[in-house]
């Protein structure tokens, strides 16, 4: 089953939201704890200061095991209050609270502050509740509700009483501070940090919008141009796109308007040039054929003879387009071309060889001269040999009475190069640049089809082939071909 196609706007939008939604979330959790580590470690110092502060106080009072009673009168619990916890709170963001042993009350009195005396109970309730031990100066985390939470601790104060043997009962100095404002306030930071975060996320929709649809409208142009080059309209169109990206993506679309333009042209050139070319032998054929069967002939082994010979023709040409289809679809990647290693002297002394009684036939002279040693080239055999034996024939045609072939290397590049020259009449100004095109025709000319072939075949052997008429001040065309050489024809292997 395919997947559900969504919207191009859709992506952007959901690409917009989740970096904002991560981004916001990271924020506002960093934040967080950052608050919270701060409230910890900040909590924890100023409680431990408030202990260190009461531990001295203690001290200053009368003996190292605690303060003593200086009147008769006064008590534990209030010289414990006059000497520690008023001193030690008049400045400090900490609160101290008196509890007995049994988790008693003993300061805040009940003339004290109500919030305050609620605030202590509930942390006497915690501490009995949980069986906490009023010894252990550890701070602790006490929430008494979802607004108030508060860090605690305890340590033991122990009173002498003035001309008394016996010691006062142990008291418990309880300190705690109140972290709830901090933490309310980091809760109003969340909420505007989660109010800013809708915000933007409501920007980023409108942006992704905008953006969206700039590109949508871009996409959707470049996909009704894409439509028409489908549809075989191969027209060019002009846009002008903000977008780097889409700007070239259109510059390559117009450029792949123009190929398939000049290759549908060149394409129903090829096939009405080829039916045309292909009419004529068979016309002939037909003409000579319904000659020998209705006796219009006195002599039908001539007409015999120019229907094998407009066969062969044909058969030739057919051949020739045969090829030059498979150069083609090789030139797209549709189809590997074999290739393997062979001797380059050995092919050219073949097509030569061919070549050489229609040359004898139209008393021609074909000379070759070439190197001494050893030339291989990796390539198809079969089609270089209808390369050069098409070069050849075309020289052939033209000479008046010599074709020479040089065979040359170099050693520095790795080429062969392979110059046919005739000493005909040259090559028109007009024709020279087109004497490879297809159905190009010159003066003579059979179908057009054997240089574009020829040119087809060497390109796909990664080489080059040129056409010029003679510099040396002689009538006459000079064909040059270059082909990439090897050292060894001991491995057959592809070309790539």
């Amino acid at each position: 089953m395919k997947p559900k196609k969504i919207s191009l706007r859709i992506h952007i939008f959901l690409a917009f939201f989740i970096v904002f939604l991560l981004s916001f979330t990271l924020i506002i959790g960093a934040f967080n704890i950052i608050v919270q580590s701060y409230i910890q470690n900040d909590a924890k110092n100023k409680i431990m200061q408030s202990i260190k502060s009461a531990q001295q106080l203690a001290a200053d009072g009368g003996d190292s095991n605690g303060p003593a009673i200086q009147h008769a009168d006064e008590s534990a619990s209030d010289l414990i209050v006059r000497k520690i916890i008023r001193p030690l709170t008049n400045n400090s963001e900490v609160f101290a609270a008196l509890l007995s042993d049994r988790y008693g009350i003993e300061y805040p009195s009940a003339s004290g502050s109500m919030r305050e005396i609620a605030t202590v109970k509930s942390i006497a309730e915690e501490l009995r509740n949980k069986d906490l031990s009023l010894a252990d100066s550890s701070v602790r985390v006490i929430r008494i509700s979802d607004k108030t939470i508060l860090y605690v601790s305890s340590i033991p104060i122990t009173v002498n009483v003035v001309n008394s043997f016996t010691p006062s009962s142990p008291k418990y100095l309880i300190l705690y501070y109140d972290a709830s404002p901090i933490i309310q306030f980091s809760e109003r930071v969340n909420i505007i940090l989660l109010f800013i975060m809708f915000v933007a996320l409501f920007l980023s929709l409108l942006t992704s919008l905008l953006v969206s649809n700039s590109i949508i409208k871009s996409t959707r142009m470049l996909t009704a141009f894409a439509s028409k080059i489908g549809s075989g309209v191969f027209r060019r169109e002009n846009f002008n796109f903000f977008d780097r990206e889409l700007d070239t993506l259109a510059t390559d679309m117009n450029i792949m308007a123009d190929k398939l333009d000049q290759a549908d042209k060149e394409q129903k050139t090829f096939f009405q040039n080829a039916s045309h070319e292909l009419r004529t032998p068979l016309m002939s054929i037909q003409g000579y054929a319904e000659g020998i069967r209705y006796s219009v002939f006195d002599d039908e082994k001539a007409a015999a003879d120019i229907i094998i010979s407009e066969s062969q023709r044909l058969t030739g040409m057919v051949e020739n387009l045969l090829t030059i289809s498979r150069m083609d679809t090789a030139a797209t990647g549709g189809q590997n071309i074999q290739k393997q290693i062979f001797d380059f002297k050995e092919l050219m002394e073949s097509v030569v060889e061919k070549m050489r009684g229609s040359a004898l036939h139209a008393q021609k002279n074909i000379s070759v001269r070439g190197p001494d040693e050893d030339i291989h080239v990796l390539g198809n055999e079969n089609d270089l040999f209808r390369a050069f034996e098409n070069i050849l024939s075309n020289g052939l045609r033209y000479a008046v009475s010599n074709v020479d072939i040089t065979i040359r290397t170099v050693s520095e590049s790795g080429q062969v190069s392979v110059m046919i020259t005739d000493d005909g009449t040259g090559i028109s100004e007009e024709l020279l640049p087109h004497v490879f095109d297809r159905f190009s025709l010159g003066e003579n000319g059979k179908h057009g089809i054997g240089l574009a072939l020829v040119k087809a075949i060497i390109l796909e052997h990664k080489g080059t082939v040129t056409a010029a008429n003679r510099p040396d001040g002689i009538k006459g065309a000079v064909f040059t071909v270059t082909l990439n050489t090897v050292k060894t024809d001991s491995v057959m292997k592809d070309y790539n």
